[in-house]
């Protein structure tokens, strides 16, 4: 008697949402905006385009939902890492700062470089993606800026401005250094996670001058 095969298990909705989004991210990581098509996430996930279309209208839903939730992956590490400081610290500031910039390493550190999508560049309208991103950054400078810089020596807007220049800066290093300097790149050396942050917190607290042949910061 010959056996039968099973037919797919029929998850429920929200399992079957979560399992699509997961694939999504690794196949959209992998192949950018422009080279992915609902074809492609269908046949990773293994179901059909038509259960596919059931969870998202089209691809540009897809991707927004897949960016709504790094961004906020990205967040919940970032807020994490900052919880983690004893506010009574002498260095509770500095100590908070550290730890916002280890959450953002932490996140692009991912091995499956979901962290991609934030920055591609491949849509039609590369405008949109832009603007979702810069809509989180200014959150982010929100929530970090009185912890980075003194507002009683610097006006509001000041802060805001300098605090957001710091956030673009902390995120590229993070990102060229998971492309980079991880060990994967046959040109580039590894550098380890705790000193790409160290590195990145130096460059902001002090600048290039930060670097001097001493290794030691400016007193």
């Amino acid at each position: 008697m010959s056996k039968t095969t099973a037919p797919p298990t029929r998850l429920p909705r929200d399992q079957r949402r979560a399992q699509l989004i997961d694939v999504a991210l690794d196949v959209f990581a992998e192949r950018s905006y422009a080279q992915t098509t609902m074809d492609d996430v269908a046949q990773r996930a293994a179901v059909s385009k038509p259960v596919l279309y059931q969870h998202f209208a089209n691809k540009r839903d897809l991707f927004f939902t897949l960016i709504d939730g790094q961004l906020e992956t990205l967040r919940t590490r970032i807020t994490t890492a900052m919880q983690t400081v004893n506010p009574d610290s002498a260095t509770a500031d500095e100590e908070v700062a550290y730890q916002a910039v280890h959450g953002v390493f932490e996140f692009t550190a991912d091995p499956r470089g979901h962290y991609r999508l934030l920055l591609d560049t491949s849509m039609d309208n590369p405008n949109e993606l832009e603007e979702r991103v810069e809509y989180f950054l200014r959150e982010l400078v929100e929530f970090v800026s009185p912890y980075i810089l003194d507002n009683s020596i610097l006006d509001v807007d000041s802060s805001r401005f300098i605090t957001r220049g710091i956030a673009s800066s902390v995120l590229f290093m993070a990102t060229r250094w998971a492309e980079e300097y991880r060990g994967q790149h046959p040109t580039h050396p590894n550098i380890p996670l705790e000193t790409a942050v160290e590195h990145t917190c130096r460059f902001v607290a002090y600048g290039a001058i930060g670097f001097d042949l001493s290794n030691n910061p400016p007193a």
